[in-house]
């Protein structure tokens, strides 16, 4: 019974491991209870920190990165995301790419070109090729079923209401 509880612990604390920022280790120690742009505030002035703390090189790119595109954090699409595990995400895909200024742009991890599609062998040309005629010719029965079931279907005609020759209730149910 404990066990179950243990993994779905486990894999709830390496999802969030999966998504956080590059800053989250640091976040934890240094400014654990600050957030959002409070969060980048704190990181940079180790005054503020509540425990010493080493910034690494991958959360040292991200603050330059905040501080570079500062204007686009500032409001707008991305206004609230600055310090957050979305801020990427962000400035990449969900805010308009003529919005982003050349200097913020620039800064920008790279984005992984599409993969090409892999060289396929004949006999998988052909397997699809036979995969995809049997699948129309498929939806080319269903169609001729479904039209001859549509002309072969007869609209019912309504049933004729019963004049009621009622006592009031009394006596028809025998």
């Amino acid at each position: 019974m404990q066990q179950p509880r243990t993994i779905a612990l486990l894999v709830a604390t390496l999802l969030h491991v999966a998504s956080a920022h590059p800053c989250d280790a640091e976040a934890m120690k240094a400014c654990p209870f600050d957030g959002g742009k409070a969060l980048g505030v704190c990181l940079n002035d180790p005054s503020k920190h509540e425990e010493k703390v080493e910034i690494s090189a991958e959360c040292a790119d991200f603050m330059k990165l905040h501080e570079t595109c500062s204007a686009e954090f500032a409001g707008g699409t991305c206004g609230g995301s600055a310090f957050t595990d979305d801020a990427l995400l962000c400035l990449t895909s969900w805010m308009n790419p003529a919005d982003v200024s050349e200097a913020c742009a620039a800064a920008l991890p790279a984005k992984e070109e599409a993969k090409e599609e892999e060289e396929v062998d004949e006999a998988t040309l052909l397997k699809r090729a036979r995969r995809k005629h049997a699948r129309k010719k498929a939806a080319e029965q269903v169609r001729k079923l479904n039209e001859k079931n549509d002309k072969s279907a007869k609209p019912k005609k309504k049933a004729k209401k019963r004049k009621s020759t009622s006592s009031g209730g009394y006596g028809d149910d025998l």
